[in-house]
């Protein structure tokens, strides 16, 4: 999909820049290098320590690191721009939740097992938050109608609490603010949530929601 849009949208001469971005971009590539460095500690040294390690680099790559981007389309498709990108990013964001939800079962039963620092996790956590908010505003910021550089940090903080609830820790951003989305509005939208109420227009959209309707009765006996 990524690839798809990059050579629609961009000419052809400007798309070895895009993809070779990480290596020019210095706030890109700090933050590529955070999570490829967590991974490569256990390379280097694999103990039972640093693979529980590389198990919170996956849950943080897979719970924060992508969703800044996903709601930069939701936002456009809620305007009706680009809205078949929009689309097509619902799946993306779908596949991502069930991973997300794989390292919640994962990481609880991990923390059981291997060693673990619990001030290394609450570390980790927010270094990730400070270079998804330092990309997305280095990127993004408030150029976006409906984005704004503290939309941003209140969303990335909101997802860090959840995602640290999710395995039984507390929440590291105290501040009441970051226990609500500042996008609840793009939640339908997104259609990511169990109501899967996406509106479309019935002829010309194909339904995308994976959630069957409770209303509907008569499905057994067919």
């Amino acid at each position: 999909m990524y690839q798809y849009m990059i050579e629609t949208i961009i000419p052809p001469e400007r798309r070895t820049a895009v993809y070779e971005f990480w290596r020019t971009d210095r706030i890109l590539k700090e933050r590529c290098e955070f999570i490829a460095g967590l991974y490569q500690q256990y390379v280097d040294n694999p103990t039972q320590e640093n693979y529980f390690i590389a198990l919170m680099a996956d849950f943080l790559l897979e719970g924060l690191y992508f969703y800044n981007g996903f709601i930069y389309f939701y936002n456009l498709g809620s305007r009706m721009l680009m809205p078949g990108s929009a689309d097509i990013f619902k799946m993306i964001n779908r596949d991502e939740l069930s991973h997300v939800r794989l390292y919640q079962k994962l990481i609880p039963e991990a923390m059981k097992v291997f060693p673990y620092s619990r001030e290394q996790i609450y570390e980790m956590f927010d270094t990730a938050v400070e270079y998804e908010c330092r990309w997305t505003n280095h990127i993004v910021g408030n150029n976006i109608l409906g984005i704004t550089e503290q939309s941003t940090e209140q969303y990335t903080k909101y997802l860090a609490n959840m995602r640290l609830r999710s395995i039984g820790l507390d929440p590291l951003y105290r501040d009441s603010k970051f226990d609500k989305s500042p996008y609840t509005h793009l939640e339908r939208f997104s259609d990511t949530k169990k109501e899967g109420h996406t509106k479309a227009n019935f002829f010309e959209a194909t339904v995308t929601s994976y959630v069957m309707s409770s209303g509907i009765t008569g499905w057994d006996e067919i």
